[in-house]
């Protein structure tokens, strides 16, 4: 009888911890989801923020003239077969597809890896910044 007693405390005892870990980890996903809910508003309100300040700063001429003139130093680089073409990316079900039909053929890719350019336009020099 005693055994059996004994046998019931520790596997209502068992039980009774294991609820306690599961409530403790939905405790703990909860708050983990709240962290990263309030991280997400700080960077949607620093975007909004940049984009307002980026929206002051810029007009869409200036936008205009800037690619033109990337366009234009692609243009005349000398060792180049081809200008630097700005396309923009598709939208695609799949993005990492949009991304790779933006860039060109591998061969391609390849070729403007291996070409130095003087105008520094490939790596992002030469934007006004």
């Amino acid at each position: 009888m005693f055994a059996k007693l004994a046998t019931v405390i520790v596997v209502l005892g068992a039980m009774f911890g294991a609820l306690l870990v599961n409530r403790q980890e939905r405790i703990d996903t909860a708050a983990e989801i709240s962290r990263i809910h309030f991280k997400l508003e700080r960077n949607d309100r620093e975007r909004v923020r940049r984009e307002a300040e980026v929206a002051s700063k810029l007009t869409p001429n200036q936008i205009r003239e800037l690619v033109a003139e990337i366009e234009k130093a692609s243009n005349s680089a000398p060792d180049r077969d081809s200008p630097l073409v700005l396309k923009p990316i598709p939208f695609r079900e799949d993005p990492s597809r949009a991304t790779d039909d933006a860039l060109g053929t591998p061969e391609e890719l390849r070729r403007l890896v291996k070409e130095p350019t003087d105008s520094g336009a490939l790596h992002g020099e030469g934007m006004g910044g």
